[in-house]
């Protein structure tokens, strides 16, 4: 590998490192937020209601915690970029939709740790770490790795955590909520 290759293979290699590292924090305060205030700030984007929120609002820091594990140790990483620009892309294109709309909704991205309104920041800030992902995804032909290219290990042992966090938080949101 060239020099600069090199260079740039480090510089998309922290990158997507401190790609997952965000979508980690995300879920984390996402987690310590109390269901109701997880399902209000889904709600808040007015894209889906009811039902379909609290889906979205016990799915969203699972999947945010899996993808976050596989880009910090390198699981499955050309599928898993894929998965994380695309679910990025989704979350810009969701809060372009809210700031089009003239909405003003807290991002919920962190959830009660930071209470900020959806704007052209967070859009700006989505898309360019999915590009960051892309452009590892596309110009680095070996990948900065934790763990062995294309290793199933992370990936199962990252599913079985994700599969417990998912079963703990099924419960918060079917108990319901004390007075």
């Amino acid at each position: 590998m060239s020099t600069l290759l090199s260079t740039v293979a480090m510089m998309l290699a922290a990158g997507r490192t401190l790609t997952g590292l965000l979508l980690a924090l995300s879920a984390y305060a996402k987690l310590s937020t109390s269901r109701d205030q997880q399902v209000a700030d889904v709600v808040g984007y007015r894209i889906v209601s009811g039902r379909s929120a609290r889906h979205v609002a016990l799915a969203l820091p699972v999947i945010e915690l899996f993808l976050a594990g596989c880009l910090i140790l390198g699981g499955r990483l050309p599928i898993t970029e894929t998965i994380a620009a695309v679910l990025l892309l989704a979350l810009a294109g969701a809060s372009a939709s809210v700031v089009a709309r003239g909405i003003h909704a807290d991002c919920g991205y962190f959830g009660t740790r930071l209470r900020w309104r959806v704007g052209p920041g967070i859009v700006v800030v989505d898309a360019a770490l999915a590009a960051v992902l892309i452009a590892d995804l596309l110009i680095t032909p070996q990948r900065l790795v934790l763990s062995s290219p294309g290793s199933n290990l992370v990936v199962i042992v990252l599913g079985i955590a994700a599969g417990f966090n998912l079963l703990t938080n099924w419960d918060k949101f079917r108990r319901p909520q004390p007075a």
